[in-house]
């Protein structure tokens, strides 16, 4: 796959919900204009295109451990004025108090050493300035790839006691916390995000779930083709069709931020 596919699958799926939470994520930091900022685990960029939309920012980098989101991202015009760099979250290759937002969007449940990951992203952040991020809220509302499991349940009933089934390793916010006032931040608030996710069809909903999501294209891998027909025509029976036959779905975000 070369990387502009990568941007393109990732946008097809990802982007639909991504850039409306990461709209609503930029207001409730409630940032001034022509500040730097640093897009922590910026995957593609959407979070950094946000950024620019609507911050004007002095300057934006973007950084993930990942070459081919690093070489996708730089292929999309409205990442251009991004400075985008291969580095871990656990290890950031910048100077001490470089930029005035340090910011996140679904990377901190992937790392491993969390603790670390908050004093980095906190070395890097100047005096006065602020940490944030946010994650799916897969415990309360993540309905996308519910569906799916409960489907797929009907055919392999061990699914439902796998935790890994119905959701990826979420983090709890309010262990986030606890990281955050470890770390010696400030001023902590939590937001819940509520946003509403668009399919056309069942077709619009199906290809990019079993293509792109991680755990769900995982094991969409081990399917049958008798089980994969199975599930579809399960989900024709279950899906919160509208009645132009669109899907949407009610779901949600967990938000933090603090000041250094």
């Amino acid at each position: 796959m070369n990387h502009s596919q990568t941007y393109s699958q990732y946008d097809n799926f990802m982007g639909r919900w991504s850039r409306e939470v990461a709209t609503q994520f930029i207001k409730w930091i409630g940032p001034e204009p022509h500040l730097s900022w640093l897009d922590v685990g910026c995957g593609t960029g959407t979070l950094a295109q946000t950024v620019i939309k609507n911050c004007s920012p002095s300057l934006i980098v973007g950084t993930d451990p990942l070459k081919s989101s690093i070489e996708a991202a730089k292929l999309h015009p409205e990442n251009k004025d991004v400075e985008f760099q291969i580095g871990d979250v656990q290890d950031l290759p910048f100077d001490q108090a470089k930029f005035d937002f340090v910011i996140s969007g679904l990377m901190i449940k992937f790392v491993k050493d969390k603790v670390r990951a908050i004093r980095e992203m906190k070395r890097v952040t100047r005096a006065g300035g602020m940490i944030a991020l946010y994650d799916w809220d897969m415990d309360g509302n993540m309905n996308t790839t519910r569906h799916f499991w409960d489907a797929v349940s009907t055919i392999r009933p061990e699914r439902i006691e796998s935790p890994q089934a119905r959701k990826t390793p979420m983090t709890e916010i309010g262990s986030i916390a606890s990281l955050f006032e470890s770390a010696g931040i400030n001023e902590i608030k939590k937001c819940i995000i509520s946003f509403t996710t668009q399919f056309q069809d069942l077709d619009d909903y199906w290809s990019p779930i079993t293509k792109n999501s991680q755990n769900v294209g995982r094991f969409y891998k081990t399917m049958t083709r008798e089980e994969r027909e199975t599930v579809y025509r399960q989900l024709e029976k279950t899906l919160p069709f509208n009645s132009n036959g669109s899907i949407s779905f009610e779901s949600r975000a967990v938000a933090i931020k603090g000041k250094i």
